[in-house]
Protein backbone atom coordinates (compact mmCIF):
# COMPACT_ATOMS: atom_id res chain seq x y z
CA UNK A 1 0.00 0.00 0.00
CA UNK A 2 1.40 3.47 -0.87
CA UNK A 3 2.19 5.25 2.38
CA UNK A 4 -0.25 8.08 1.65
CA UNK A 5 -3.17 5.64 1.48
CA UNK A 6 -2.75 4.34 5.02
CA UNK A 7 -6.05 5.08 6.83
CA UNK A 8 -4.54 6.80 9.89
CA UNK A 9 -2.30 8.99 7.78
CA UNK A 10 -5.03 9.80 5.28
CA UNK A 11 -7.33 10.87 8.10
CA UNK A 12 -4.59 13.10 9.49
CA UNK A 13 -3.96 14.75 6.13
CA UNK A 14 -7.65 15.29 5.45
CA UNK A 15 -8.46 17.10 8.68
CA UNK A 16 -8.84 20.87 8.22
CA UNK A 17 -6.11 21.79 10.71
CA UNK A 18 -3.49 20.05 8.59
CA UNK A 19 -4.34 22.34 5.69
CA UNK A 20 -4.27 25.57 7.66
CA UNK A 21 -1.01 27.49 7.88
CA UNK A 22 -1.97 28.96 11.31
CA UNK A 23 -0.78 26.97 13.09
CA UNK A 24 0.94 24.44 10.88
CA UNK A 25 0.84 20.94 12.38
CA UNK A 26 4.09 19.47 13.65
CA UNK A 27 5.66 16.18 12.55
CA UNK A 28 8.89 14.82 14.05
CA UNK A 29 11.37 12.40 12.53
CA UNK A 30 14.24 10.44 13.94
CA UNK A 31 17.24 10.21 11.60
CA UNK A 32 19.23 6.96 11.75
CA UNK A 33 17.12 4.01 10.68
CA UNK A 34 14.15 6.25 9.92
CA UNK A 35 15.25 8.58 7.12
CA UNK A 36 18.58 6.90 6.41
CA UNK A 37 19.85 3.35 6.69
CA UNK A 38 22.98 3.47 8.82
CA UNK A 39 24.15 5.72 11.63
CA UNK A 40 25.52 9.05 10.48
CA UNK A 41 26.71 10.01 13.97
CA UNK A 42 28.78 6.86 14.27
CA UNK A 43 30.04 7.31 10.71
CA UNK A 44 31.33 10.75 11.67
CA UNK A 45 33.01 9.28 14.77
CA UNK A 46 34.74 6.59 12.70
CA UNK A 47 35.91 9.15 10.13
CA UNK A 48 37.20 11.43 12.88
CA UNK A 49 39.37 8.56 14.13
CA UNK A 50 40.55 7.61 10.65
CA UNK A 51 41.53 11.18 9.82
CA UNK A 52 42.91 11.81 13.33
CA UNK A 53 40.82 14.95 13.64
CA UNK A 54 41.42 16.05 17.23
CA UNK A 55 42.37 19.31 18.89
CA UNK A 56 42.85 17.73 22.32
CA UNK A 57 43.86 14.32 23.56
CA UNK A 58 40.68 12.28 24.17
CA UNK A 59 42.22 11.39 27.53
CA UNK A 60 41.82 15.06 28.52
CA UNK A 61 38.13 14.94 27.60
CA UNK A 62 37.12 11.48 28.84
CA UNK A 63 38.25 11.91 32.43
CA UNK A 64 36.46 8.73 33.53
CA UNK A 65 38.04 6.52 30.86
CA UNK A 66 39.80 3.69 32.75
CA UNK A 67 42.93 3.62 30.55
CA UNK A 68 43.60 7.34 30.18
CA UNK A 69 47.39 7.03 30.44
CA UNK A 70 47.58 4.47 27.64
CA UNK A 71 45.12 6.42 25.50
CA UNK A 72 47.05 9.63 25.95
CA UNK A 73 50.34 7.92 25.10
CA UNK A 74 48.90 6.55 21.86
CA UNK A 75 47.44 9.94 20.99
CA UNK A 76 50.71 11.80 21.55
CA UNK A 77 52.67 9.22 19.57
CA UNK A 78 50.34 9.69 16.60
CA UNK A 79 50.14 13.47 16.96
CA UNK A 80 53.92 13.69 16.56
CA UNK A 81 53.85 11.86 13.20
CA UNK A 82 53.26 13.15 9.70
CA UNK A 83 49.54 12.63 8.84
CA UNK A 84 50.23 10.04 6.13
CA UNK A 85 52.15 7.85 8.59
CA UNK A 86 49.56 7.75 11.36
CA UNK A 87 47.17 5.07 10.09
CA UNK A 88 50.00 2.60 9.47
CA UNK A 89 51.71 3.12 12.82
CA UNK A 90 51.16 0.38 15.45
CA UNK A 91 49.81 2.99 17.88
CA UNK A 92 46.88 3.74 15.58
CA UNK A 93 45.09 0.41 16.15
CA UNK A 94 45.51 0.80 19.90
CA UNK A 95 44.27 4.40 19.81
CA UNK A 96 41.22 3.52 17.69
CA UNK A 97 40.56 0.45 19.83
CA UNK A 98 40.49 2.49 23.05
CA UNK A 99 37.99 4.99 21.61
CA UNK A 100 35.72 2.35 20.14
CA UNK A 101 35.79 0.11 23.20
CA UNK A 102 34.71 2.94 25.51
CA UNK A 103 31.84 3.86 23.19
CA UNK A 104 30.55 0.32 22.72
CA UNK A 105 31.05 -0.68 26.35
CA UNK A 106 28.89 2.23 27.52
CA UNK A 107 26.21 1.34 25.01
CA UNK A 108 26.23 -2.28 26.20
CA UNK A 109 25.83 -1.11 29.80
CA UNK A 110 22.79 0.97 28.85
CA UNK A 111 24.56 4.32 29.20
CA UNK A 112 23.34 5.37 25.76
CA UNK A 113 23.09 9.11 26.36
CA UNK A 114 26.58 9.30 27.83
CA UNK A 115 28.11 7.11 25.12
CA UNK A 116 26.62 9.25 22.36
CA UNK A 117 27.52 12.51 24.09
CA UNK A 118 31.09 11.32 24.73
CA UNK A 119 31.87 10.81 21.05
CA UNK A 120 30.44 14.24 20.22
CA UNK A 121 32.62 15.81 22.93
CA UNK A 122 35.72 14.73 21.01
CA UNK A 123 35.14 17.74 18.72
CA UNK A 124 36.08 20.09 21.57
CA UNK A 125 38.44 22.84 20.45
CA UNK A 126 37.23 23.00 16.85
CA UNK A 127 35.37 25.93 15.33
CA UNK A 128 31.77 24.85 14.85
CA UNK A 129 31.95 25.93 11.21
CA UNK A 130 34.77 23.46 10.58
CA UNK A 131 32.82 20.60 12.15
CA UNK A 132 29.83 21.40 9.95
CA UNK A 133 32.02 21.15 6.85
CA UNK A 134 33.42 17.84 8.11
CA UNK A 135 29.87 16.55 8.67
CA UNK A 136 28.78 17.50 5.16
CA UNK A 137 31.81 15.74 3.68
CA UNK A 138 31.09 12.68 5.82
CA UNK A 139 27.54 12.39 4.50
CA UNK A 140 28.72 12.78 0.91
CA UNK A 141 31.34 10.07 1.44
CA UNK A 142 28.96 7.67 3.19
CA UNK A 143 26.38 7.99 0.42
CA UNK A 144 28.99 6.96 -2.13
CA UNK A 145 30.65 3.96 -0.44
CA UNK A 146 28.93 0.56 -0.51
CA UNK A 147 26.73 -0.40 2.42
CA UNK A 148 28.61 -2.87 4.55
CA UNK A 149 31.43 -2.90 7.03
CA UNK A 150 35.09 -2.13 7.53
CA UNK A 151 37.82 -2.80 10.08
CA UNK A 152 38.74 -0.11 12.59
CA UNK A 153 40.52 -0.53 15.89
CA UNK A 154 40.27 -4.31 15.71
CA UNK A 155 36.50 -4.19 15.26
CA UNK A 156 34.01 -4.60 12.47
CA UNK A 157 32.17 -1.30 12.11
CA UNK A 158 29.54 -0.29 9.58
CA UNK A 159 30.12 1.88 6.53
CA UNK A 160 27.82 3.59 4.07
CA UNK A 161 24.39 5.17 4.43
CA UNK A 162 21.38 5.34 2.12
CA UNK A 163 18.10 7.22 2.28
CA UNK A 164 15.08 5.06 3.18
CA UNK A 165 12.36 5.37 0.55
CA UNK A 166 9.39 5.19 2.91
CA UNK A 167 10.82 7.68 5.40
CA UNK A 168 11.62 10.15 2.63
CA UNK A 169 8.23 9.70 0.94
CA UNK A 170 6.43 10.26 4.24
CA UNK A 171 8.44 13.40 4.98
CA UNK A 172 7.81 14.83 1.51
CA UNK A 173 4.11 14.02 1.68
CA UNK A 174 3.82 15.94 4.95
CA UNK A 175 5.74 18.87 3.47
CA UNK A 176 3.26 18.95 0.59
CA UNK A 177 0.46 19.23 3.17
CA UNK A 178 2.21 22.15 4.89
CA UNK A 179 3.42 20.34 8.00
CA UNK A 180 6.35 21.72 9.93
CA UNK A 181 9.04 19.04 10.04
CA UNK A 182 11.48 18.72 12.89
CA UNK A 183 14.27 16.16 13.22
CA UNK A 184 15.30 14.92 16.67
CA UNK A 185 18.30 12.61 16.79
CA UNK A 186 20.75 11.11 19.24
CA UNK A 187 23.56 11.75 16.76
CA UNK A 188 25.35 15.10 16.70
CA UNK A 189 23.32 17.95 15.29
CA UNK A 190 26.10 18.63 12.74
CA UNK A 191 25.88 15.09 11.34
CA UNK A 192 22.09 15.17 11.08
CA UNK A 193 21.70 18.67 9.61
CA UNK A 194 22.94 17.81 6.08
CA UNK A 195 20.79 14.65 6.00
CA UNK A 196 17.65 16.74 6.46
CA UNK A 197 18.77 19.87 4.62
CA UNK A 198 18.89 17.71 1.47
CA UNK A 199 15.17 17.10 2.08
CA UNK A 200 14.30 20.75 2.62
CA UNK A 201 14.35 20.79 6.43
CA UNK A 202 16.33 23.80 7.71
CA UNK A 203 19.13 23.41 10.24
CA UNK A 204 17.20 25.39 12.86
CA UNK A 205 14.59 22.60 12.87
CA UNK A 206 17.15 19.87 13.56
CA UNK A 207 17.92 18.79 17.11
CA UNK A 208 20.91 16.60 17.89
CA UNK A 209 23.63 16.39 20.50
CA UNK A 210 25.55 19.64 20.50
CA UNK A 211 28.26 21.31 22.56
CA UNK A 212 28.42 24.67 24.24
CA UNK A 213 30.75 27.12 22.54
CA UNK A 214 32.60 30.36 23.10
CA UNK A 215 33.06 32.69 20.13
CA UNK A 216 32.28 29.79 17.82
CA UNK A 217 34.81 27.38 19.37
CA UNK A 218 33.34 24.21 20.82
CA UNK A 219 33.81 23.15 24.43
CA UNK A 220 33.71 19.58 25.75
CA UNK A 221 30.37 20.16 27.50
CA UNK A 222 27.24 18.72 25.92
CA UNK A 223 24.14 20.88 25.82
CA UNK A 224 21.34 19.56 28.03
CA UNK A 225 18.97 17.86 27.63
CA UNK A 226 20.74 15.12 25.70
CA UNK A 227 18.24 14.05 22.99
CA UNK A 228 18.20 10.35 23.88
CA UNK A 229 15.06 8.45 25.00
CA UNK A 230 12.98 10.79 27.24
CA UNK A 231 15.54 13.49 26.50
CA UNK A 232 14.23 13.70 22.94
CA UNK A 233 10.85 14.85 24.23
CA UNK A 234 12.49 17.31 26.61
CA UNK A 235 14.76 18.70 23.87
CA UNK A 236 11.81 19.14 21.52
CA UNK A 237 9.68 20.85 24.18
CA UNK A 238 12.54 23.26 24.84
CA UNK A 239 12.51 24.33 21.17
CA UNK A 240 8.85 24.03 20.17
CA UNK A 241 5.87 23.93 22.56
CA UNK A 242 3.58 22.20 20.04
CA UNK A 243 2.75 18.55 20.55
CA UNK A 244 3.51 16.64 17.32
CA UNK A 245 0.62 15.01 15.50
CA UNK A 246 3.01 12.51 13.91
CA UNK A 247 6.29 10.97 15.02
CA UNK A 248 8.37 8.57 12.91
CA UNK A 249 11.16 6.37 14.26
CA UNK A 250 12.72 2.94 13.98
CA UNK A 251 14.02 2.53 17.52
CA UNK A 252 12.83 1.27 20.89
CA UNK A 253 14.90 4.12 22.34
CA UNK A 254 12.35 6.48 20.77
CA UNK A 255 9.28 4.96 22.38
CA UNK A 256 8.85 8.04 24.64
CA UNK A 257 8.97 10.28 21.56
CA UNK A 258 6.58 8.06 19.61
CA UNK A 259 4.09 8.08 22.50
CA UNK A 260 4.38 11.89 22.67
CA UNK A 261 2.61 12.09 19.30
CA UNK A 262 -1.04 12.99 19.69
CA UNK A 263 -2.11 11.17 16.53
CA UNK A 264 0.00 9.00 14.23
CA UNK A 265 2.99 6.96 15.36
CA UNK A 266 5.12 5.54 12.55
CA UNK A 267 7.46 2.63 13.26
CA UNK A 268 9.88 1.88 10.43
CA UNK A 269 11.39 -1.57 11.05
CA UNK A 270 14.68 -0.91 9.28
CA UNK A 271 16.64 -3.04 11.77
CA UNK A 272 14.52 -6.15 11.11
CA UNK A 273 13.45 -6.45 14.74
CA UNK A 274 10.54 -8.42 16.12
CA UNK A 275 7.31 -6.41 16.01
CA UNK A 276 6.06 -8.37 19.02
CA UNK A 277 9.13 -7.40 21.05
CA UNK A 278 8.81 -3.78 19.95
CA UNK A 279 5.18 -3.46 21.00
CA UNK A 280 5.84 -5.34 24.21
CA UNK A 281 8.36 -2.61 24.98
CA UNK A 282 5.77 0.01 24.01
CA UNK A 283 3.34 -1.61 26.42
CA UNK A 284 0.41 -1.81 24.02
CA UNK A 285 -0.84 -3.53 20.93
CA UNK A 286 -0.64 -1.56 17.68
CA UNK A 287 -3.94 0.24 17.17
CA UNK A 288 -5.25 2.57 14.46
CA UNK A 289 -2.77 5.28 15.49
CA UNK A 290 0.19 3.11 14.53
CA UNK A 291 1.57 2.94 11.01
CA UNK A 292 4.02 0.03 10.81
CA UNK A 293 6.43 -0.26 7.89
CA UNK A 294 7.85 -3.79 8.11
CA UNK A 295 9.89 -3.92 4.90
CA UNK A 296 11.43 -0.50 4.22
CA UNK A 297 13.41 -0.12 1.01
CA UNK A 298 16.39 2.01 0.07
CA UNK A 299 16.66 4.75 -2.49
CA UNK A 300 19.54 4.39 -4.94
CA UNK A 301 22.25 7.02 -4.73
CA UNK A 302 23.47 8.50 -7.98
Amino acid sequence: MPIGRHPSLRALLEQPASRSPHPRPLAVFDCDGTVIKGDIGEAMFFRQIEEFMFRFSPADIWLDFPHRRELDKAYRTLAALEPKKRNVHPAFEAFAGYLLSWYYEQLAEGNVAKACADIVRLFAGFPESEVRIFAAHTLKHELQVPLGGKQLGGRDVHSGVRYIREGVELLRLLQEHRFDIWAVSGSSNWSVEPVFQALGVPANQVIGISLTSTNGTLSDTAVEPIPIREGKVDALKARDPRVPVLVASDSRNDIPLLLYSSRVKVWINSRKRSAREFFTAVGTEPDSQWLVIEEPTLLPHN
